[in-house]
C-alpha cells in the first residue's frame, strides 16, 4: 500500500539570494524619505504558492505571490509583515530592476525548526 510522505527540505534546496528590507525610521514629513534599511540577506527556496497560499493572497488583494523558505535562524533574524523582500534572480525581475515583493505571512516551522516558510506578494 502507497503511504503519502511529506517532502522534506534540504539545506541544498537554498539557492536563490534573497534581501529582507523594513522601512527607515527616520521622521519626515516627506513619503517614503527614510527609504529601506537592510535587515538580512540568506539563500532560500523559492517556489509557486500552494492553493492554501493563494487564498491567503488573494484576501490580500495580491496580483502575483510566491512562497519562500529561508532558514531558521533561531532568532537571530525574526521576519514580519512590514518588511519587504527582494529575490535576486532573474525570474524576478520587472522593468529596470528585481520585484520589491510585500511580506503578507511568516509561517515558522515549530515540527522540526528547520525553516521559516514566507508567503510574498505583490500589486504589480
Amino acid at each position: 500500500m502507497y503511504q503519502y510522505q511529506k517532502p522534506t527540505l534540504k539545506t541544498s534546496d537554498f539557492r536563490i539570494p534573497v534581501t529582507f528590507f523594513k522601512p527607515g525610521d527616520l521622521d519626515s514629513p516627506e513619503p517614503d524619505s527614510a527609504g529601506k534599511i537592510e535587515v538580512f540577506s540568506c539563500l532560500c527556496h523559492a517556489y509557486s504558492p500552494s492553493t492554501k497560499d493563494m487564498t491567503i493572497l488573494d484576501t490580500h488583494g495580491t496580483q502575483r505571490g510566491l512562497t519562500i523558505d529561508i532558514p531558521d535562524t533561531k532568532g537571530e533574524f525574526i521576519p514580519d509583515n512590514s518588511m519587504t523582500a527582494v529575490i535576486s534572480d532573474y525570474r524576478y525581475t520587472a522593468g529596470n530592476g528585481f520585484i520589491e515583493w510585500n511580506v503578507v505571512q511568516v509561517r515558522d516551522d515549530f515540527e522540526k525548526n528547520f525553516s521559516i516558510k514566507i508567503i510574498l506578494g505583490v500589486s504589480e
